[in-house]
């Protein structure tokens, strides 16, 4: 199934041929809003949500096609690798111990991709999952989704995310950088891992060939530039800690007490 909000191209003719539902989302706001149509249009009893900058692992589709998590689960916290790519090398994932994990573990990048779509309850809150992470389980480090956020959108398109983010609400921008410009971060703070198989290198070299020349920031207005430094005084004068998770994403946490763990070998 297709979920289409923004595209330009033939996305939806293309699926379409092979035999994909589509359903089109005229007023996008972001992705987390669109969530509720889930429970709407999947008729399994569980959904995964994959976006179109993710790949699920060759392990991950094989898990998927093994047992169920536990019965008593309404969703399923999957780590994401986010791959960097230079022309000519191996393909590899970052880790860095500055990325604030919802799951606790340092380094990782855990997203609740799989969930039950008529037990969860829904929210539409940016940077969340779309939903409350209630009781929850997760799968082991070695399924994993591979993410190409990085390979997909220049620095600029980045760049330009977390503008869009700070418009949502200020903080957020600060706060996600370390995650989404690496090219800005201090020497060591990432460290980069070889995956553990070529498979997506032929993969990341096509993605890296047709990403655009990097786009120029917009100009914005003085109006919207002054509205901005305005919003900073307090951060400037030291009087918040923009390193701090954003209270409002806070306040959506996961609930780790209600974690259920699996015997079964495909869990930590």
């Amino acid at each position: 199934m297709l979920i289409d909000a923004r595209t330009t191209d033939d996305t939806r003719q293309i699926a379409a041929e092979y035999g994909a539902q589509c359903v089109e989302v005229k007023d996008f706001t972001f992705t987390e809003a669109i969530m509720p149509l889930v429970k709407d249009v999947v008729t399994t009893p569980w959904a995964l949500f994959i976006h179109d900058d993710e790949i699920p692992s060759d392990a991950l589709f094989e898990r998927l096609d093994g047992p169920e998590p536990p019965a008593e689960a309404q969703s399923v916290a999957i780590p994401r690798r986010w791959a960097w790519y230079e022309p000519g090398q191996p393909l590899k994932f970052g880790r860095s111990d500055r990325w604030a994990d919802r799951a606790l573990h340092a380094g990782a990048d855990h997203a609740w991709r799989l969930f039950r779509p008529q037990e969860v309850e829904y929210v539409p809150a940016m940077h969340s999952e779309g939903f409350y992470i209630d009781k929850w389980s997760r799968f082991s480090s070695d399924l994993y989704i591979v993410h190409f956020e990085w390979i997909i959108r220049t620095r600029a398109q980045r760049e330009e995310k977390l503008r869009r983010y700070d418009e949502y609400r200020y903080g957020y921008g600060v706060f996600f950088e370390p995650l989404y410009l690496p090219e800005r971060q201090p020497e060591g703070l990432i460290d980069y891992f070889l995956f553990e198989t070529h498979d997506y290198d032929r993969l990341a070299e096509v993605y890296y060939s047709l990403s655009e020349p990097d786009l120029k920031i917009p100009h914005h207005s003085l109006r919207t530039r002054v509205s901005g430094m305005k919003s900073r005084v307090p951060d400037n004068l030291g009087l918040n800690d923009l390193f701090k998770e954003p209270s409002d994403r806070r306040a959506l946490g996961v609930h780790l007490e209600k974690e259920i763990r699996d015997t079964g070998r495909f869990y930590i």
